[in-house]
């Protein structure tokens, strides 16, 4: 697939707007790719195998560009191009706006960006230098000079402030009130957000005429690597004095699906989970485990109603607050993400349900 054609394929899904399509169009992702990409556990060379490489750089697909030092967790990527599409079109931006990107990675995004609002509105902000400098050569190279900085993105730019937009391309547990004070009276703060429990949604806030708060609902189902200083770190515990009981939740419920799992996350958003596969019988064996770093439980698949099913061990019945996280949901008609939303003020976050004024159990 080409470039063009891809772009055809956005706009006839209605992922990418009509007033987005000619700079996308402009902006062909293989320009900010590098040479070297990971696609399902597998590394391409565009020397060794060009045309592989380009087929993967033309296709509707995430691409990851770097991992972390002596692992394979990716520390960077190219995002999937109907997820830009998405975003750029839930940023609502125009001409001679002044934007905040935080995450410059590629440089492709930021590229897009700068062609929508020129060169002098755009300030990307990237943690790590060397992707810092690759982004900001390529985007040389296309006669884009926007301002790149190589730093903490969560702390904003203060220099640059007041924004009337701001972009993050990877996800948040929490947004840092400075990135708030930064942004002008009804601008749009856009950033992927989710818990350990589960990675997660597109946030959409609006900043109040005030000044003192920003809020909005979650518009799309996106899941982003974490920024750095916000990823889950899972903690130790030990097991002891287990507690043993039937299950009223099929765990399979909230496996598969995502906006039960998110919904649960945001009541519980200190809960960490994980499916586990033990040997070779996974209908018997398979279980999901979850934990706070200092309580923990799983519920095995098969049989999850028996009397054994459930173990808990800690000062917390874990499975107990999922559970009842569940029936929440499920009791409030099974809502979607768009119907869940945030508010960020200087005192913190309240997530609710329709409406700011109904804040999620045990918030507000």
């Amino acid at each position: 697939m080409s470039w063009d054609k891809l772009t055809d394929a956005l706009r006839e899904c209605g992922a990418l707007s009509a007033d987005w399509e000619e700079t996308f169009r402009a902006t062909a992702r293989e320009v900010f790719t590098p040479d070297r990409i990971l696609h399902d556990g597998e590394w391409v060379d565009r020397a060794e195998r060009p045309h592989r490489w380009e087929e993967l750089v033309t296709s509707d697909l995430a691409l990851v560009t770097q991992v972390y030092d002596g692992g394979d967790t990716p520390s960077s990527s190219s995002s999937m191009p109907t997820v830009v599409a998405q975003m750029l079109r839930h940023l609502d931006v125009a001409e001679g706006m002044k934007v905040l990107e935080v995450g410059t990675g590629t440089g492709w995004t930021a590229a897009l960006l700068a062609r929508r609002v020129g060169d002098a509105n755009l300030t990307t902000v990237e943690v790590d230098p060397h992707l810092a400098d690759q982004a900001r050569h390529r985007l040389h190279t296309v006669g884009l000079h926007p301002a790149v900085i190589t730093g903490d993105g969560t702390l904003g730019h203060p220099q640059g402030a007041p924004f009337d937009r701001v972009h993050f391309t990877a996800a948040l547990q929490r947004l840092p009130w400075t990135i708030v004070e930064q942004t002008g009276p009804g601008g749009i703060v856009l950033a992927p957000y989710g818990t350990p429990f589960c990675n997660g949604a597109l946030l959409r806030l609006t900043v109040a005429q005030d000044g003192r708060s920003a809020s909005g609902p979650f518009v799309e189902d996106v899941s982003f690597m974490w920024v750095r200083d916000q990823r889950p770190d899972s903690g130790e515990f030990d097991i002891d004095d287990i507690r043993r009981s039937a299950s009223a939740t099929d765990p399979a419920d909230l496996a598969g699906h995502t906006h039960a799992a998110f919904a649960v996350g945001l009541r519980l958003p200190d809960l960490y989970r994980q499916d586990m596969w033990a040997g070779y019988d996974r209908p018997g064996t398979g279980r999901t485990e979850i934990w706070d770093g200092t309580s923990y439980a799983h519920c095995r698949y098969a049989d999850w109603d028996a009397p054994h099913a459930v173990s808990q061990s800690g000062p917390r019945s874990l499975w107990d607050e999922l559970e009842a996280a569940y029936r929440w949901w499920h009791d409030q008609g099974r809502p979607g993400f768009e119907r869940l939303g945030l508010t960020v003020t200087p005192e913190g976050h309240t997530v609710w349900l329709d409406h700011p004024d109904n804040p999620l159990p045990g918030q507000g």
